[in-house]
């Protein structure tokens, strides 16, 4: 699952078996300390598929990143980590770490190359360590061979429903799949319908879940239609999603989801980048002279249950060189549905993806 959230028409990277999940703001998290290195066709590229402002885009995400730092209150975490792993003797350009440094939080790692298996092997436990397993792995031996650069980012969130589900009314129910296909999957349900925020769509409803504490929160999009969710996807966009909260009223809900768990294996991100401008071969000559961009992949994965959300993304990009009463409303996301987690204060899209299957 996926969208890029940061321009206006939320668009959704190649799917084929409709089960995707993509973190939005992670993508953008991801590629944007490159930024400070982008040529000037690259960086215009950039600018344009996410939405980078034309002045102050690297302490503007700096900004964000602090707001985002100040959710993390026990029982929250919320992590955003970047390290930079040079090639060893390689020296990147000094403005180019000066921005990493300040604005992102990079340190450095020096790696040797020229060892494929060595080098993924210490980003990947990098990688795992930040995200507390869930992604052990971003990079291979091959994409990290004789690079001369690999940037990696990260997102870990973990975070209690500010009123959570008993397990115990947890039961076996049915979820269709767009198909007319039915799989049996856990569902969790509220003991009576509780006070929560929504909003009445077109061709859906959006109930929102908090997080302990207030900063976060979980919106999901559920379709009327069974088979509604490309024509959801299709309406709504990055302020539309964000704009949830503000359009929201509060009424008691009545609601059943399922428990789900999704990974999204580390997944190219030129399959829908260079259709849009942005390929392998882009030059990065503000990281190092005749330095150019040959890789960029994203992974991510997602658990939902009784209790919270655990989530992470990692996004890894390499240079060489040549996530009772009668209730108002009743929700049943027995069918594909949007979810997106929400910082309320500042809009970020911290996690967006489609449950089309909780099977698995």
């Amino acid at each position: 699952m996926g969208c890029r959230c940061q321009r206006s028409r939320m668009e959704l990277p190649p799917a084929p078996d409709r089960q995707r999940r993509l973190q939005p703001d992670e993508h953008r998290n991801g590629l944007q300390p490159e930024r400070a290195g982008a040529s000037a066709d690259s960086g215009a590229s950039l600018d344009e598929i996410f939405g980078f402002p034309e002045a102050g885009t690297h302490s503007a995400a700096n900004a964000v990143d602090l707001r985002l730092a100040e959710a993390s209150v026990e029982p929250t975490t919320l992590e955003v980590a970047n390290q930079l792993f040079p090639d060893d003797g390689f020296s990147p350009l000094p403005d180019f770490l000066a921005t990493a440094a300040r604005q992102y939080g990079a340190a450095i790692e020096p790696v040797d190359t020229a060892d494929g298996a060595a080098a993924a092997d210490t980003i990947n436990r990098w990688a795992s360590e930040r995200t507390r397993g869930l992604i052990p792995m971003i990079v291979d031996a091959g994409t990290v061979q004789d690079q001369k650069l690999v940037l990696v980012n990260t997102v870990y969130l973990k975070a209690d429903w500010s009123r959570q589900f008993f397990a115990e009314l947890t039961e076996d129910g049915q979820f269709n799949t767009g198909g007319n296909q039915w799989v049996t999957v856990p569902f969790m349900r509220d003991q009576s319908p509780r006070e929560r925020r929504y909003v009445l769509l077109d061709e859906a409803d959006a109930v929102e879940l908090p997080y302990e504490g207030g900063e976060l929160a979980m919106w999901l999009i559920v379709p009327h239609d069974a088979a509604g969710l490309p024509a959801v996807e299709e309406s709504l966009d990055a302020a539309a999603l964000t704009g949830l909260s503000r359009a929201a009223r509060t009424g008691t809900v009545q609601l059943a989801m399922p428990k789900w768990e999704q990974t999204l294996p580390p997944a190219d991100l030129f399959e829908w980048l260079c259709p849009q401008g942005f390929c392998p071969g882009a030059p990065f000559g503000g990281i190092a002279p005749d330095i150019f961009i040959s890789a960029a992949l994203h992974g991510a994965k997602v658990i939902v249950d009784e209790k919270g959300t655990e989530a992470a993304a990692a996004t890894a990009v390499a240079f060489p060189t040549s996530l009772p009463p009668e209730p108002d409303l009743t929700i049943v996301a027995d069918r594909p549905f949007l979810w997106a987690i929400v910082h309320q204060d500042t809009g970020a899209l911290l996690f967006v993806g489609r449950l089309v299957n909780p099977a698995g």
